[in-house]
């Protein structure tokens, strides 16, 4: 009985023991599964804050080269098509492409491990003006006199007088109830509007949109409204500051003749300015009296220009001989506005140029601007220009103006070193 006590004793032992066993065990791998539930997802969480921040060092990495490349292209510093930039050991790529003439690319990608992020700017030149019209006439009109005419369209806020043979070529629009054409002959080959209030006495071989008329080769289409008024295409703002940027460059007191190759800019100009030679422009200027152009004349950008176009102001009249030539900066694009500030209109008693006008054109240049908007611009011969704006523009007997190819957009270089805008800043990937 005792053996069997004894083996009965052996065996519950061993019985709890293998229990024991098997709810250590139990206990261990539940422990472990509480562990790894616990650590796995701080592994995870660990190994996706170190993906966020190599993905965040990277953009950051981006923008830097972004901001490098902007601040290298403001400050005109030397800057070339590819930079690479190494941080911490790790690098940044940025590319600069030119999309148009006054407007860049700037892309950043930042590198960071295998993480990559990329982040584009593109930026164009802060000096801008937009030209809609070949030809721009403000409250002042447009006069033709006998057999004078214009290559193009025109756009006037005032009356378009014509007269005998005058004609344009393409189409003619004068503003508002007020606006009237009279003696023309508008458009060419079946194309060219005459569009205005009032038309009299005037050839249309497109479309004539009026109100009433008399003497006209077809009767008046109705359907349309009064063309309304347009601004004229440079704010006050943008000259008071291109005049600012002028003088950062330095002030010379009282008047200047050039009678040798010179350069000049940024300027301002206490007096007149008399160009008997080569004026190299490398930078804007601005005259507080009359600029007048004498026999050899030669106005010229400077190579730094590029593909952007160059200011010169005057306070009083601008006097453009026949004999002027214009010559850009050797870019495609570049273009030189001419710009008065002053009222003057010979036509009107007591006006302050006396017998001049705010602009007198007589030259042959395709890269040449007008622009007189408080005053009037007078052609005086055969002449080719860009663009013409005044508050009134009067052609001369027989004087025929053309404009080259047209342009919308116009970015200038202004001040010491030209300024840029930013017109998109965002990541791409």
């Amino acid at each position: 009985m005792l053996n069997n006590f004894k083996n009965k004793l052996l065996s519950a032992n061993k019985q709890s023991g293998a229990a024991m066993l098997i709810s250590v065990v139990f206990f261990i791998f539940i422990s472990l599964a509480i562990i790894l539930g616990l650590v796995s997802p701080s592994v995870r969480e660990f190994k996706n804050t170190n993906v966020d921040l190599s993905s965040k060092q990277s953009y950051f990495l981006a923008e830097s080269g972004t901001e490098d490349a902007l601040y290298r292209t403001i400050r005109n510093m030397p800057l070339s098509s590819s930079e690479t930039i190494t941080l911490n050991g790790n690098s940044v790529t940025t590319d600069i492409n030119t999309l148009f003439v006054n407007e860049k690319e700037i892309v950043s990608q930042g590198n960071v491990g295998s993480y990559q992020r990329k982040s584009r700017l593109t930026i164009q030149t802060g000096d801008g003006a937009v030209f809609q019209y070949g030809t721009q006439a403000g409250q002042g009109g447009f006069v033709f006199h006998n057999n004078s005419h214009v290559t193009g369209s025109l756009y006037s806020n005032g009356n378009i007088v014509g007269s005998n043979g005058a004609y344009v070529t393409g189409a003619a629009i004068a503003a508002t109830s007020t606006g009237s054409i009279s003696n023309l002959s508008v458009g060419q080959g079946g194309i060219g509007d005459a569009y205005a209030h009032n038309v009299n006495g005037t050839t249309v071989t497109g479309n004539m949109y009026c109100q009433s008329g008399s003497g006209n080769n077809k009767p008046c289409d109705t359907s349309r409204t009064d063309p309304p008024l347009q601004n004229l295409p440079i704010p006050d703002a943008s000259i008071s500051k291109w005049e600012n940027d002028a003088t950062l460059g330095g002030t010379t007191n009282g008047s200047v003749t050039v009678s040798s190759a010179t350069t000049i800019g940024p300027r301002k100009i206490v007096g007149n300015l008399t160009i008997n030679s080569t004026l190299t422009m490398a930078g804007t200027i601005y005259v507080t009296g009359n600029i007048t152009f004498g026999i050899g004349g030669v106005l010229k950008l400077d190579s730094s220009y590029g593909a952007t176009s160059g200011i010169i102001i005057s306070d009083g009249y601008i006097t453009i001989s026949n004999n002027t030539l214009f010559q850009d900066s050797g870019t495609a694009g570049s273009f030189i506005l001419l710009l008065s500030n002053s009222t003057c209109d010979a036509s009107v008693t007591g006006s302050p140029c006396f017998s001049n006008n705010a602009i007198d054109v007589s030259n042959n240049s395709n890269i040449s601007i007008v622009n007189a908007q408080k005053g009037t611009v007078y052609f005086s011969n055969n002449a080719t220009v860009k663009e013409s704006v005044g508050n009134k523009i009067e052609l001369k007997n027989n004087v025929g103006i053309s404009y080259g190819s047209g342009i919308i957009n116009i970015g200038f270089t202004s001040g010491p070193s030209g300024s840029w805008l930013i017109n998109d800043w965002k990541e791409v990937k």
